[in-house]
């Protein structure tokens, strides 16, 4: 750019700037690009020999390029034998027009947008428009891959074990709303169920200003996921073993669901279970309805964790007979669940009580994962109009579990992107939790 190119005010000199930055990166990148291939063609030359250039369109960082690519042929092959340099260089690639780092981007976005404002935000970086189905693709594509990874227990995020006193364990689930295909669009939405667990030690205060109430959880660390409970709870143990050890005091904080029931007694069976107490109001609140007297009396019984004093509430409540249905629904969720409303008292006082500034570890409310179901799972996955396979959710679910850790998600992505043979992504991690 010469003296007399150069324009009058600082806002039209910048955008000046950045217009030959992309046009000079543009061109860099078909020049490096070209001599890559020539010197993959000279370390193979015995192998293969150049045919001639073509030309390719790639989406890369510095916009839309026309790449040249070599084409070449096998020696010793009378017929056939061609490839283009392009596939043998960027395959594995979830789509040929977006180039790895633009690949990288769009899952970035797919995580935290919907498909279609996740295209329009490629559109701000690059200033070319981009499908929302390339998108999809690529979430697909690299999510499927992610998941066969899981499956053959090679976790990518790395194990840092830590000693603590204790380590606290929160499950729930929620539902999606499923995709229908097909002629029976009429009928009623079918859903399926998506797990969330997380792990850690402790609270502590977010801010040291007196009078500030926010709190973070000390060494956080969770998972998400639409397989069937005992998958996802295998997963869920073996990733408290790697990165809590063992010898900590457990402590497992869920519902009363069956399935979780069946899932605790086979993966958590060390641990001291918990009866989430919100639950347990929500379904006092069913019982009482407006009654804030009688809510209050049946939840004093709670508080205290007496289980006895509960069912002696409740066989008292003046509800037991015009409200026959709610009530015995209630009185067996308490009956068949006592003794996590009764483990209360098992845990050490120290871990349950507040002192000064420092925080009790351990509370029996499902605050903590309720929020954590709203900001993982709700966020992305719930808003209006979005329904879901189950196998596209858990693709996405995972995707968006490992780029909550930065390091991590650019460990596996340079592992991983590009590779052609089955690699375990993961950092060294300890063995398995034994059956």
């Amino acid at each position: 750019m010469s003296l007399e190119e150069m324009p009058q005010d600082v806002k039209a000199l910048e955008e000046r700037i950045i217009e030959k930055v992309q046009e000079s990166g543009r061109e860099f990148y078909a020049a490096v690009f070209g001599a890559f291939q020539q010197r993959w063609l000279q370390e193979r030359r015995g192998d293969y020999t150049a045919v001639r250039w073509r030309t390719i369109d790639q989406l890369t960082p510095f916009g839309l390029i026309r790449l040249p690519v070599r084409v070449v042929r096998e020696r010793g092959r009378p017929r056939g034998g061609y490839r283009t340099l392009s596939k043998a260089l960027l395959s594995p690639k979830a789509t040929r027009l977006l180039s790895p780092w633009v690949e990288k981007r769009a899952l970035e976005a797919a995580t935290g947008l919907n498909y279609r404002p996740a295209a329009a935000e490629l559109l701000r970086w690059l200033r070319v428009r981009v499908s929302a189905w390339l998108i999809w693709k690529c979430v697909q594509f690299h999510g499927a891959r992610l998941c066969e990874q899981l499956e053959r227990q090679w976790w990518p995020d790395r194990t840092q074990p830590r000693k603590t006193e204790v380590v606290v364990t929160e499950i729930d689930s929620t539902y999606l709303k499923g995709q229908q295909h097909g002629p029976g669009r009429d009928r009623p939405r079918a859903h399926f169920p998506i797990h969330l667990g997380l792990h850690y030690s402790g609270r502590e205060r977010r801010y040291q200003k007196r009078g500030s109430t926010s709190v973070r959880l000390k060494n956080k660390r969770w998972i998400v996921s639409t397989e069937s409970l005992s998958i996802f709870g295998r997963r869920l143990a073996w990733q408290r073993l790697r990165h809590f050890g063992s010898g900590a005091c457990e402590v497992l904080l869920s519902d009363g669901d069956e399935g979780l029931k069946w899932m605790r007694e086979r993966e958590f069976a060390q641990s001291t279970w918990l009866l989430d107490r919100w639950h347990i109001a929500q379904n006092v609140r069913t019982l009482c309805r407006d009654d804030e007297r009688e809510h209050r009396r049946i939840m004093a019984a709670v508080w205290r964790s007496d289980s006895e004093a509960v069912l002696e509430a409740l066989r008292t409540s003046p509800y037991r007979d015009t409200r026959p249905l709610e009530f015995n629904a209630l009185f067996g969720y308490i009956l068949g669940n006592r003794d996590g409303i009764d483990n209360w008292h098992s845990i050490p006082g120290s871990l349950r009580r507040s002192f000064g500034r420092k925080l009790a570890p351990v509370r029996s409310g499902s605050g903590v994962i309720e929020k954590n179901i709203e900001v993982r799972i709700g966020r992305r996955f719930k808003r209006q109009g979005r329904s879901w396979s189950r196998r596209g959710a858990e693709h996405l679910a995972q995707l968006l579990w490992l780029q909550t850790h930065p390091a991590d998600w650019t460990h596996w992505w340079s592992k991983t992107a590009l590779a052609k043979t089955k690699v375990n992504p993961g950092w060294p991690s300890c063995a398995p939790p034994p059956n």
